[in-house]
């Protein structure tokens, strides 16, 4: 049994399953809830993809689903307008850093501080982890998230040359010292 455990893995993977209590936020004159993600939300971010991405899916159902069962320390969270899913976001837990992994926001209900939101949550998740950082990689085209990511205290590390396989796109590597 003790040949088993290995301690070097509990400190890398610091696999504690948390659970996300769902929190109900107004913004706007609107009532949104936020929480915890499963699988049976991915066909609702496949679709809420096409729509942020004019019809592609960056994420295929299997992507998600190697997140959702991540042995990595994770959190997916979802935005609810109407009980349906307006925006969604991942971060994962490497040692002290929190990777986000996955942001949208349905492009109806962009502008409206969900994003901040979001990622305000991904902090105190990585927090509660002991992370120093958070960290992110974003289009390098993408001047609006860079700029979101820049209010929120993200810094550029450096430019990941075509980091995005569809079209070659290169990729900003950004992070947030906690």
């Amino acid at each position: 049994m003790w040949k088993k455990f290995n301690i070097f893995q509990l400190a890398i993977f610091k696999n504690f399953r948390k659970h996300y209590q769902p929190k109900v936020v107004k913004i706007q004159e609107r009532t949104f809830t936020i929480r915890q993600l499963d699988i049976g939300d991915i066909k609702s971010l496949l679709d809420l993809q096409r729509k942020v991405y004019q019809g592609e899916t960056p994420w295929m159902r299997s992507a998600f689903l190697a997140e959702l069962y991540s042995r990595y320390s994770h959190l997916y969270l979802g935005v609810l307008f109407e009980e349906q899913v307006i925006a969604f976001m991942g971060v994962r837990v490497f040692l002290t850093d929190g990777h986000i992994t996955n942001i949208a926001v349905s492009p109806d209900f962009q502008g409206m501080g969900i994003g901040s939101l979001l990622l305000e949550e991904s902090e105190k998740f990585a927090h509660s982890l002991d992370c120093a950082t958070m960290s992110l990689e974003v289009r390098r085209s993408n001047q609006d998230a860079q700029r979101l990511y820049r209010r929120l205290g993200y810094v550029s590390r450096k430019v990941l040359p075509n980091y995005y396989d569809e079209d070659q796109e290169d990729a900003i590597d950004m992070v947030k010292y906690l």
